[in-house]
């Protein structure tokens, strides 16, 4: 028998919202573990002290929080969600009469008072603090890797300009190398500071901040990068760093494990990354400051690469003479230093060439001698990679896995990094942070809640015990 509800006259009842709230919530569980009040001293500089009462930032900050823990991507939607979410409104101290704020207030803020500040890196940091005290991270093992984040623009909408090629940074360092090794001269060093070469490069029109990304297996289109760098103990992510998407992976990232050994006080011994992090100036910044490094090697393609033909590493390096000694026995002397790449160039003799038996395996019938170059930083490479050679490396690059792909893979699916809602590299800055602040909330709650239930339990059994004796 079919029931069919008919118009039902509404009632009027009492309750409040911590009633109507559930008891089993994980806002609940929030609320509860982290106090927001910090955001207050961190936003206080920004605020007048006369003037109308401005909305509580605690609450703009919770709004945009509830946003990234429930992957809700659109401010405007957010404001509606909030509106009918009595959990929502319970965690913002919005009682059931008040208005939520307007989805324009957000926008406001970030415009108006948020821009050019570091705000969401200092409630980024603040959380990772709360999870340096709760025991979750330590720092010693610091895993690295990005993913590419689509940027709110159309790949049709683009532009060819003409830039500077200029030396990074980077490179620059290694010149003050080899002047200090006579490598070059103070001529050579400021002949190549002052060149100024001009290449063409595609710049969006929408968006200039964002770069192509154009790499193996990756759509191609304008992107920005997100450096992520996770605790190998916990997964918790201990800093965030974005870039346009042409940017090399390894290119910002000594410079971030140095600001977090800084900031956050870590023993850093041991660093982990993927075949992106495989260069020298990782190696060489790392092995400075005495910290390992367990980087997967560079595979090159190997259908290209003939087994019979004389490849660099079948040449020997003697650091005392500077020289390479080929398989045949005969010496490669150094010959130049390139000042764009660092590399050091070694030479065979023309003569040693010419009346050797294995020419044919080390050159083609056009070339008349053999060329090795080594990086500047060779010596420090192949220290590093012998690491690679342990037990440990394997673990590593597990743990890389599991946090490293696995954080982008829920942040990607949960919590609003699947593309850019916003423009220009301050504003996809603060989306990567609040998506890493709700997922390293999510951790240290629950880690939180599960300690203070251990605390509860072993205070229960020794009542127990107690209780037994007497």
């Amino acid at each position: 028998m079919i029931k069919k509800s008919g118009n039902k006259q509404v009632k009027m009842m009492c309750y409040t919202i911590e009633e109507l709230m559930p008891t089993e919530h994980f806002l609940r569980d929030l609320d509860k573990h982290i106090n927001f009040n910090f955001i207050y001293e961190k936003v206080e500089h920004l605020y007048s002290e006369t003037g109308r009462p401005s909305i509580d930032p605690v609450v703009i900050v919770k709004m945009l929080l509830i946003g990234y823990l429930y992957g809700i991507d659109s401010e405007r939607q957010l404001e509606k969600e909030i509106t009918v979410n009595i959990a929502y409104r319970w965690f913002l101290g919005i009682d059931l009469d008040e208005t939520v704020p307007d989805h324009s207030t957000l926008s406001q803020l970030r415009r108006r008072k948020f821009k050019g500040t570091e705000i969401f890196r200092k409630i980024f940091e603040e959380i990772v603090y709360r999870c340096i005290e709760a025991g979750l991270v330590n720092g010693e093992l610091l895993l690295t890797d990005s993913t590419h984040i689509k940027a709110n623009v159309s790949d049709a909408k683009r532009e060819l300009i003409s830039v500077k090629v200029e030396p990074s940074a980077y490179v620059k360092r290694l010149n003050e190398f080899a002047l200090r090794d006579g490598l070059i001269t103070e001529t050579e060093k400021v002949s190549t500071a002052g060149k100024k070469e001009m290449k063409e490069v595609t710049r969006s029109t929408s968006d200039p901040d964002s770069g192509i990304l154009n790499r193996t297996g990756k759509p191609v289109g304008f992107h920005y990068l997100s450096h992520n760098t996770v605790d190998g103990n916990s997964g918790i992510i201990t800093d965030v760093h974005v870039t346009p998407g042409n940017e090399r992976d390894s290119t910002p990232h000594s410079e971030r494990i140095q600001y977090q050994i800084n900031k956050f006080g870590f023993k850093t011994k041991e660093v982990g990354g993927d075949a992106g992090y495989d260069v020298g100036e990782i190696h060489s910044d790392m092995l400075r400051i005495g910290v390992k490094t367990y980087i997967a090697p560079i595979i090159y393609n190997k259908s290209k690469i003939d087994k019979d033909v004389f490849k660099p590493c079948d040449f020997s390096f003697d650091s005392e003479t500077n020289c390479y000694i080929c398989p045949n026995g005969c010496i490669l002397k150094y010959l130049s230093y390139n000042k764009t790449s660092g590399m050091k160039e070694y030479i065979s003799s023309k003569k040693d060439c010419k009346n050797c038996p294995s020419r044919d395996k080390c050159f083609s019938s056009k070339s008349k001698f053999r060329i090795i170059v080594r990086h500047f930083h060779q010596t420090e490479m192949e220290t590093q990679r012998k690491n690679n050679l342990t037990s440990r490396y394997n673990e590593i690059m597990k743990k890389r896995q599991i946090w490293c792909e696995g954080n982008f893979s829920h942040q990607k699916a949960r919590h609003c990094l699947t593309r850019a809602k916003m423009r220009g590299i301050s504003k996809v800055s603060e989306q990567c942070l609040l998506s890493a602040c709700a997922l390293n909330l999510i951790r240290l709650v629950k880690t939180l809640k599960y300690t203070a239930l251990i605390c509860v339990f072993c205070c229960f059994s020794r009542f127990s015990l107690s209780y037994v004796k007497i």
